[in-house]
């Protein structure tokens, strides 16, 4: 299943301006919805002076790293896969700070 079509079956539905952001392509992993995030991120980094197109990124990125967590509670070890993101997102965040 793709990212796309895992997000379209959730309980709740995107508000429609959020979910043209949401076009991460991939099988709907864990890796590939940090990765999406990740992506977003640095889009919003290079959108400094662009306030509205940045709050959109930041959104799809706040959206992908939500979508990796709900995928990580879901599955087998999930503590792991929590984990993980956390080292991630945070290992990301240090790395961009020292630069």
């Amino acid at each position: 299943m793709t990212i796309g079509e895992w997000i379209d079956q959730r309980d709740r539905r995107v508000p429609a301006a959020l979910r043209s952001r949401l076009r991460a392509d991939g099988t709907a992993t864990l890796e590939a919805l940090l990765s999406a995030a990740e992506a977003e991120l640095e889009v919003c980094a290079g959108l400094a002076n662009q306030d509205r197109a940045a709050a959109f990124a930041l959104l799809a990125a706040d959206a992908y790293l939500t979508y990796a967590c709900l995928r990580a509670a879901a599955g087998r070890g999930c503590g792991d896969a929590l984990r993980e993101i956390t080292r991630r997102t945070a290992g990301g965040w240090s790395a961009r700070a020292e630069a």
